[in-house]
Parts: C-alpha cells; sequence; structure tokens
C-alpha cells in the first residue's frame, strides 16, 4: 500500500490499493487504478499524481461519488526536482552534503530515510544529498488536476482509467524439431517505456489486431529481467474476438524495463516436412535455370492460439543444438495448422531446361524438362510450383499427375530417393494476348 501526502490549497491523502494493466500487442495498454481520497467540502481542486508521459489526456475516465461534481480536467507536467532524482536512488548508495556514504531506503517529502555505515537509521534534508550519476531515463512525475466542488466532506474510494502509449507486448516461440515431433515454447516480453513505474499490479495480455485510429512509437532503450510461469498458471479466454490471458501474480512493470514471462509449454506437437521450389514461368524460359528448394514445416493438432510473433526454429542432434531458420507468425486460432518457412534446403536443387520452342503468331508452344537432385541420405517429397495461366485455349501435357494451387501455380509432387535424381518434362501451350 503506498500512501502519498500531496500540497496545494488543500491537504488530500490518496491510497493506491489497485492497478490493473490490460496490455495490448499495439504499443497501448488500458490502466485501471482505485485509490483512497478524502476529499473536504472546501477543495476546488482533486490532484492525481504519478501519471505516464505518454498519457492520451481524453481516454481519462473517472467515477467520483454523487457528492462530488466535477467540472474539468488538466494535464500538468512537472519540471525535474530532486525528488525526482532521489527517487531514481532508492536502495542505492549516495553521498551527504559533509562527504559521508548512505544508502537512501525512503523518501518523505523533503525528508529521506538513510541508513549510515554504522548500520543505523537516520532522517536527512534530500537537499543534502549528492548523487554519483544523472540516471538514464529520468522523469518528472506528472499530474492530472481535477476541478471539483464537493457538497460535503468525505473518505472515498476513486476509480480512474486511461490509455497511455509505449506499453506493449510482443510474443516469440521456440520450437525445437526432433524426428516428426516439435516442441514449442511461447514467451512474451513486456515493456514498459510510459515513464511510470506500475508497482504490485495485476497484468493482462490481449492478442488480436484491434483497430487504432493512430499509432505512436517511442524507441527508448530499457533493462531487461525474466519471470518463468508454468503453463497451467496463465488463465487463457476467448472475449469479443481478442484472446486474453491473464499473468498468475502480481507484478513490478518499472519504467523503461523489459519482463519476459512464458506463456506455454505444448510438448510432441505433429510436424510434417515440405521442400518447395517455385519455378519461371514456362512460356518466357529460354536455355536453363537453376531453382533452390525451401524447406518449410508444418505444425498439426495446435491446442494453443498463438499470438501474432516470431518463431525461432531448432534441431538437436546428438552432439549440437542448431537453428535452422526464423518465421513470423499471425494471430492463430487453436486447432489451425501452421506453415513455417524454415530457410534454403543445401542438398536439394532443381533445374529447368528448354527442350524445344514451337511458338507461333498466335500460341506458346515450349516443351520443358524439370529435373530434381537430393543429394541428402534421406528421401524427400519435393513440391514444384509453377506459374501458368488457366484461361481458355492453355494446355499442358505430362506424364506426371498436377494440380492448380493459388489460382494460377501448376504444381507437381513427387518423392525423390536419397543421393539420386529424378527428371520430368512437361508441354505447355498458350494463346498469344
Amino acid at each position: 500500500m503506498k500512501r502519498i501526502i500531496l500540497l496545494s490549497s488543500f491537504v488530500l491523502t490518496q491510497t493506491i490499493f489497485a492497478t490493473t494493466l490490460t496490455i495490448y500487442n499495439s504499443d497501448i495498454a488500458l490502466v485501471q487504478e482505485s485509490q483512497e481520497f478524502e476529499i473536504k467540502k472546501t477543495d476546488r481542486e482533486l490532484e492525481y499524481d504519478d501519471i505516464p508521459n505518454t498519457l492520451i489526456n481524453n481516454s481519462v475516465d473517472i467515477e467520483l461519488p454523487e457528492a462530488v461534481t466535477l467540472y474539468s480536467q488538466v494535464y500538468r507536467r512537472k519540471n525535474l526536482t530532486q525528488h525526482d532524482l532521489a527517487k531514481k536512488f532508492i536502495g542505492k548508495k549516495v553521498a551527504i552534503s559533509h562527504g559521508s556514504k548512505v544508502t537512501l531506503l525512503a523518501l518523505s517529502g523533503h525528508h529521506a530515510i538513510v541508513k549510515n555505515s554504522a548500520g543505523t537509521i537516520e532522517t536527512v534534508q534530500t537537499a543534502e544529498m549528492i548523487f554519483p550519476y544523472l540516471p538514464k531515463n529520468l522523469q518528472a512525475d506528472n499530474t492530472l488536476a481535477f476541478e471539483i466542488k464537493s457538497a460535503k466532506t468525505l473518505k472515498t474510494n476513486v476509480d480512474i482509467s486511461y490509455l497511455a502509449r509505449n506499453i506493449t507486448f510482443s510474443s516469440d516461440y521456440v520450437l525445437n524439431l526432433h524426428k516428426d515431433k516439435a516442441d514449442i515454447t511461447a514467451w512474451v516480453d513486456i515493456v514498459n517505456n510510459s515513464g511510470k513505474d506500475f508497482k504490485n499490479a495485476t497484468v493482462n495480455l490481449i492478442a488480436g489486431d484491434i483497430n487504432r485510429a493512430y499509432n505512436h512509437v517511442q524507441a527508448v532503450a530499457y533493462r531487461s529481467r525474466m519471470l518463468a510461469s508454468d503453463k497451467e498458471n496463465i488463465a487463457h479466454k476467448s472475449i469479443a474476438g481478442y484472446h486474453h490471458y491473464a499473468l498468475p501474480r502480481r507484478m513490478d512493470l518499472n519504467a523503461f524495463e523489459k519482463t519476459r514471462v512464458k506463456l506455454f509449454k505444448q510438448s510432441d506437437v505433429a510436424i510434417q516436412n515440405s521442400y518447395i521450389a517455385t519455378m519461371n514461368n514456362p512460356l518466357y524460359l529460354m536455355g536453363e535455370r537453376s531453382s533452390g528448394v525451401t524447406r518449410e514445416v508444418q505444425l498439426k493438432d495446435l491446442q494453443r492460439e498463438l499470438p501474432t510473433g516470431l518463431v525461432r526454429i531448432y534441431a538437436k542432434d546428438a552432439e549440437e543444438k542448431l537453428l535452422l531458420g526464423e518465421d513470423n507468425i499471425a494471430n492463430t486460432p487453436k486447432n489451425t495448422p501452421v506453415t513455417l518457412r524454415v530457410g534454403k534446403d543445401f542438398d536439394t536443387k532443381v533445374t529447368q531446361k528448354m527442350l524445344s520452342r514451337k511458338d507461333t503468331n498466335t500460341q506458346f508452344d515450349v516443351r520443358i524438362e524439370y529435373k530434381i537432385s537430393n543429394n541428402s541420405n534421406e528421401d524427400k517429397t519435393i513440391t514444384l510450383k509453377i506459374p501458368f495461366n488457366k484461361k481458355s485455349g492453355s494446355y499442358i501435357d505430362s506424364k506426371l499427375k498436377y494440380v492448380y494451387t493459388k489460382g494460377n501455380l501448376v504444381t507437381f509432387t513427387l518423392k525423390v530417393k536419397a543421393n539420386s535424381q529424378r527428371s520430368f518434362d512437361v508441354n505447355f501451350k498458350s494463346k498469344r494476348r
């Protein structure tokens, strides 16, 4: 519980006893705080301290008792003070003007509580303290001032909510492949660049693409720390098309700090490897060209929703762990297959070669040979995707079966044994425009 004595034209005591942060993966957070105020009948202003620098002013919503009338709201930026500087050194060594070194324990108005070298506690003036350096990201506390009129003196709870920028989270995943299975671990990085420390806060994460009228990004340096949580402790539910994750315990989200939290882990996810080669349009191919083969891995039977994020793909053999590649995924519902691009397959190559061309003034007519080389020690199923139109008068002649995918891709799928080659040819005909 935190007590703050505010001095202005009146004396008011405010006690913060509840803070909830609902953080979106779009550089914004909804902050909800509940505080206890003592409001006198003579008070004309209610002052709310410690507001983020990135507050969206017109998003403030405050609930006051019926006896209190609200007239206006003013957002005040404060200049840096000795007190603001001293707050950055709580728990650290500072010097006193007479030269002795002390540990700063707490602040109370213009006074500081310190522990000296003898281990005793004493109170000194804040103005007497000498600081060893100027902290990075030093910010003054800002204030919301509400013009009010109260029909009576009362002690009441006041609920306030507002939106703040530069508080966000991002997801990333570690995918460890082993044979035909994989283990996937999800993490979230929570970054607070708002300029305000949130202490003992309940934290919720919202995954989804909310519509924003504007967006503001400010790059700021931050410290980093990690909190590991068991998957059973993360409460998840779907709300209005978004996915809500409630972190298992209250936490401190300090300004300019990154907190890393384990979201969940799922083991033994079924996977399927695919090897894809995208070829040139055969109607315009001249001579011979080689194309690389891309390895993709498809995850099946995922029992978790996946917030948008980066996936790092690893493989581990008997001797070492290797990074195979990285890919990004969009927000993905549970039980939805996920296809990830791993990278180029070093041991596999496809060559496309023009065997003959019999074009006329009205028609393209070309025969292409496709040769797949598999120089690895395992059999591979290779998929060739060849761009070609489906308009009237187009014609394909091949001994291998094919299908059209994504509208205009002639797709062949064939198995190539280890350390071998396989080839086939296709005749393409199409009307000229």
